[in-house]
């Protein structure tokens, strides 16, 4: 069988105030609530040494309740935003011993051996939690909301299991959402896309705050319809977005905090690019959506230049390794922005949940197609023209004649920036050329973050009034000067670059 989620995690237990402060909330919007009685369950999972499960993204467990066994096998399916499809498929036990020869042959993918596999297998983690069910009904949908709280353990590591899942039964999938914002806007959750078997790997294996970095350019094929391509660049940003979140929910570390930023970024400009084609008034309050919650984190690129400024490994380090006094001023000001902004509560906010529901559901329902049928046109015959477009704006913003300073080049970050993430939408339905066109302006916008972090530098150290700055001063003057030169001869040469389209 298929199954349709939407699964939130919660930071506090999160039963009391579902019943509180959700319940009255679902009922106010006439719906009818059966609740079931609470469960413990107890949950084996089982992968090989070589660990098949998990590097097919599946997960496989042995679920034990009140003596009655089941296995359950689940696939990797797929994720948007937060609603999770993918197969699901169930078999009683007559003991907590798996088996998994009693599956259909067809579920497993190409090339496994089962019985091989079966006899491997052992088992890796554990989850322990209590389950309260509530059956919600309204005409002829049907949802069942589940409230866990528990623990995942290995027997030497454990994490807590706190929450909130939602599964479609009968009726619509816009249902769903419907129920999901309910809960979001009446008790702090968190959109996941971690499943209780990934969350048991991690406790296995550890989990480190390594950025993942997009890939160069969204996969493409030419064929591609306008609305597959927009849905494509939704989801590839929602699932960036979600996993640097999570990282840092985990880890608290500070760098991924850009990669959020930057999916947030990327799903502004794919709304602004699709929305003439796909014109509804559902993507437009996205857009609406969007543009209110970038508020929340402008803050961050001072809080990325302060970390350039403070890493051992970028062009600061050799001269401020000389000037402790102003290492930990620079070092207060980060702490200080972190603190002041509290980016975990961001994450649990209404605001960021209500945007994240809002593009998964456009994806999953995709709203324009009530009113025009201009999303079924291959995206190729729009790619040309809006790639042009976006060229044209910063030849006229950087004509070669033009004397820049690093405040002109500050002034067009943000233009440059939208028009390379048009190339990274559509660039790939093109040739390899693409990568020597773009080269340039990305060194760029590498610059312009140096220089930003230059002139932050100068302006804190002005503003820390400790002794013996001058030396800073004239540094970051020689450096500013350096870099300008450099920039200047990359924006030359990126002027006369062939265009890929």
């Amino acid at each position: 069988m298929s199954e349709i989620e939407i699964k939130f995690v919660t930071r506090e237990r999160p039963l009391a105030p579902f019943i509180s402060s959700v319940l009255p909330a679902i009922e106010k919007a006439g719906y009818q609530i059966s609740r079931e009685p609470e469960v413990r369950l107890q949950n084996d999972y089982y992968d090989t040494p070589e660990h098949h499960f998990q590097n097919e993204k599946m997960g496989f467990r042995v679920r034990g309740c009140n003596g009655v066994f089941e296995q359950t096998m689940k696939t990797h399916g797929k994720v948007s935003g937060g609603l999770h499809q993918r197969a699901e498929y169930n078999i009683d036990l007559v003991s907590a011993e798996p088996d998994l020869t009693l599956f259909d042959k067809n579920v497993w993918p190409s090339g496994w051996h089962v019985e091989q596999v079966n006899r491997q297998l052992e088992r890796q983690f554990s989850t322990h939690f209590v389950r309260t069910a509530f059956n919600i009904t309204l005409d002829s949908d049907s949802i069942e909301v589940v409230v866990d709280e528990g623990e995942a353990t290995t027997g030497k590591n454990s994490a807590p299991i706190r929450e909130v899942e939602l599964e479609l039964k009968a009726g619509s999938v816009a249902s769903l959402f419907t129920l999901a914002k309910i809960i979001a806007r009446h008790t702090p959750v968190r959109l996941s896309d971690v499943s209780k078997a990934a969350q048991g790997y991690q406790l296995l294996s550890g989990i480190s705050p390594v950025v993942v970095p997009l890939s160069s350019f969204l996969p493409l094929q030419q064929q591609e319809t306008t609305e597959a391509a927009f849905c494509s660049a939704v989801q590839h940003a929602l699932s960036h977005w979600q996993k640097h979140e999570h990282l840092f929910y985990e880890t608290g570390s500070v760098k991924v905090l850009a990669e959020i930023v930057k999916c947030a970024r990327l799903l502004m400009q794919t709304v602004s690019l699709y929305l003439p084609v796909l014109q509804c008034p559902q993507l437009l309050a996205v857009h609406q959506l969007l543009m209110a919650y970038m508020q929340d984190w402008l803050w961050q690129d001072d809080l990325q230049s302060l970390r350039y400024l403070l890493s051992k490994k970028s062009l600061f380090n050799k001269c401020l390794s000389k000037f402790p006094a102003l290492i930990s001023y620079l070092q207060g000001r980060k702490a200080g922005l972190i603190h002041a902004h509290d980016p975990e509560s961001l994450f649990f906010s209404g605001q960021s949940n209500e945007l994240k529901l809002a593009l998964a559901e456009i994806v999953a329902a995709k709203p324009w197609r009530s009113h025009s049928k201009a999303y079924d046109v291959p995206v190729m015959e729009h790619a040309q023209g809006w790639l042009s477009q976006g060229w044209q704006t910063v030849q006229q913003t950087l004509p070669k004649s033009r004397n820049m300073t690093p405040e002109n080049y500050i002034a067009i970050e943000v233009l440059l920036r939208q028009t390379l993430w048009n190339g990274y939408l559509l660039a790939g339905l093109f040739d390899e050329e693409r990568h020597h066109f773009r080269a340039p302006w990305l060194d760029i916008l590498t610059g312009i973050d140096e220089m930003k972090a230059l002139l932050m530098l100068r302006a804190m150290a002005n503003e820390s009034e400790l002794d013996d700055i001058g030396e800073v001063l004239t540094w970051v003057e020689e450096k500013l000067a350096s870099l300008m030169r450099v920039m200047e001869r990359t924006r030359q040469a990126g002027m006369q670059g062939d265009i890929y389209w």
